[in-house]
Parts: C-alpha cells; structure tokens; sequence
C-alpha cells in the first residue's frame, strides 16, 4: 500500500496516521450502508446520535458533530421522508423543534451498527487486549482535549 509509505516522511505523523485508520475503517463501511441500506454518511450521524439521546435538536447535532448545520438539515428533512424520523414540539421551549427516533429508525440502526462493529473488531485485532486498553485510555485523553486546542 503506498499510501503507507507517507506515514515516517509526514511531518503530522498523527494526524495523518488517525486520518488514515479513520478512512479506511470508515469509508468501505458508509459505502456499503448506502449501497445495503439507503442510508448516507450524515444521515447515519443524525441516526446515530438520536440513538444515543433521543430528542435533540438539529443544533445540538451541529455541535455534537461538527457538521454544518447545512448537512445536518438536508440529513434530518431525508430520515424524516424515510420515516426513521419525526419533529416534535420541544416540551422545555413549545417555538423549538426535538427530533424523535422512530421504530423503524431504530430498527434501521440496529441493522447497521453491527458492520461498524465488526469493522472495529477487524481494525483493533492486530493488538493485545493490553494494547487495545492502552489505546482506549490514549484515545480518551485526547477527545477530553478537544476543547482546549480546537479552533487554534
């Protein structure tokens, strides 16, 4: 794989390593949800995150993810279409608008997160179970430091 080959000459040896792991767990596993399932890459992030905490708002999901608000509004108006779905008025605050998982979206998202989970079991063989807990720690130190570098 020359691809490969870049990873000891980049001078961002980590971010290009992360990229590179993410892209090729990530991009045969969406391609294959859209072709298996009729489902694209921000509607499966709107999925997603109403499957972790149903009743968000678009925004919420905007800062969540770090989508544009412009993708996450034409991935809401398609799920909505699709039925995997609904709007509701928010009970805090009647003007605002929460976003509901239907039945059959969380029967959409049942079926699909089994692939992204054996793609991860595939990615993380290769190490031990000490190494995979190493990495688990490493990996959450980092997320927890977003906030302090992102945006500079």
């Amino acid at each position: 794989m020359k691809l490969l080959d870049i990873i000891d000459g980049t001078p961002i040896r980590y971010g290009y390593r992360i990229a590179f792991l993410t892209n090729f767990y990530r991009e045969p596993l969406l391609r294959r949800m859209e072709l298996e399932h009729g489902i694209i890459r921000p509607e499966w992030t709107v999925l997603i995150c109403l499957s972790f905490r149903d009743g968000l708002n678009p925004r919420d999901i905007c800062e969540i993810t770090e989508q544009p608000r412009n993708t996450v509004s034409r991935a809401v108006t398609s799920l909505t279409r699709k039925g995997l779905i609904v709007p509701a008025a928010d009970p805090a605050d009647a003007r605002r608008k929460v976003l509901r998982i239907t039945e059959a979206g969380r029967a959409a998202y049942e079926r699909i997160m089994p692939m992204f989970v054996e793609g991860e079991r595939k990615l993380m063989a290769c190490l031990t179970e000490r190494e995979r807990g190493d990495l688990d720690r490493l990996l959450d130190k980092l997320c927890r430091a977003v906030p302090g570098w992102v945006g500079g």
